[in-house]
């Protein structure tokens, strides 16, 4: 049953304040009595994420706020700290976003794990607006319905405004992934991987086996999207069932798969900056097209990929 009237502004389900659900946070909260909330970076199926600063290091950090159902069966924290232990000398190593802190705290829907990480770019195209916190309008709850302290006074939208990279010395960025939230286990072939819809590879919306490979498919997606600013499947999701999001997705697959390669290539070059250049816009739509192929076991390994001619050369 709902409790609070539509909000359609670009924030988290209002609905998902409830008992084992988000916690409410507001600018200005502090928490572990040293992390005061100053922004907010955006949110996800299990969790919002906040902008604050350490009162105690007077630096900013982002503070990841798990749902309390979610907090539970939650195993972020276990490879969190796992991961700096592991004796490896694989690079990939240095690109996974450091844990600063964690804790738990107590709210009206539960009991939250709460995870502080470093304050960084959070998606590689957009940096938080410092100074001018935007409210997604308060929280109206409906007519009849008991109110309760379960949601905040109002939503905030991201505030993460695009194109200050746009200058950026992209030999000085560093890439860290940073969200290992749905990490699941080489091998555990058992877990549904929690993949956002539009890079969701073919057989797991077929609900078919899947290993590996439904990250080269992901991997392939991205880096459409962060060469072209463009979305490699466009997808309306607002007022579709699930199922009719699945539906607009594997109609999208099945024509690009339809087109080819060359088809791909020229669809690719059309949306690169004139500046890329015939040669690299080649060796980019190869690359991508080695991912992007709907059999898995035609898709390249993470070894051929690495010394694909798009980075080796």
């Amino acid at each position: 049953m709902r409790r609070f009237e539509r909000i359609h502004d670009v924030v988290e389900p209002v609905e998902e304040y409830r008992a084992g659900g988000y916690h409410p946070v507001h600018l200005g909260d502090i928490y572990h009595e040293r992390y005061q909330v100053i922004g907010k970076w955006g949110y996800g199926t299990f969790s919002t994420v906040w902008l604050a600063t350490d009162l105690r290091l007077q630096k900013d950090v982002t503070l990841k706020i798990i749902k309390a159902d979610a907090s539970k069966t939650s195993t972020e924290l276990s490879i969190l700290l796992q991961l700096p232990k592991t004796e490896t000398p694989h690079p990939g190593k240095d690109h996974f976003i450091e844990l600063l802190d964690h804790f738990e705290h107590t709210g009206p829907n539960g009991l939250h794990l709460v995870l502080v990480f470093p304050a960084m770019l959070s998606d590689g195209e957009r940096i938080c607006e410092r100074g001018k916190p935007r409210s997604a309008g308060p929280v109206r709850w409906l007519p009849g319905v008991t109110t309760a302290h379960s949601a905040p006074k109002y939503l905030m939208v991201s505030q993460r405004p695009r194109g200050l990279l746009d200058d950026a010395d992209t030999s000085t960025l560093v890439v860290k992934i940073g969200d290992l939230g749905a990490v699941v286990h080489n091998g555990d072939i058992s877990s549904v991987p929690v993949t956002p819809l539009a890079l969701r590879a073919p057989e797991l919306l077929e609900n078919l086996p899947w290993d590996f490979k439904i990250d080269a498919w992901s991997l392939g997606c991205m880096l459409f999207q962060f060469a072209t600013n463009e979305p490699l499947f466009v997808l309306t999701e607002f007022g579709c069932t699930s199922n009719e999001s699945k539906g607009s997705l594997k109609s999208l697959i099945l024509n690009l798969v339809r087109s080819g390669r060359d088809q791909f290539a020229i669809y690719l070059r059309e949306r690169l900056p004139p500046d890329f250049g015939a040669d690299n816009a080649d060796k980019l739509s190869n690359f991508l097209w080695s991912m992007l192929q709907q059999t898995p076991q035609d898709r390249g390994s993470m070894s051929d990929l690495l010394f694909h001619p798009f980075l080796s050369e």
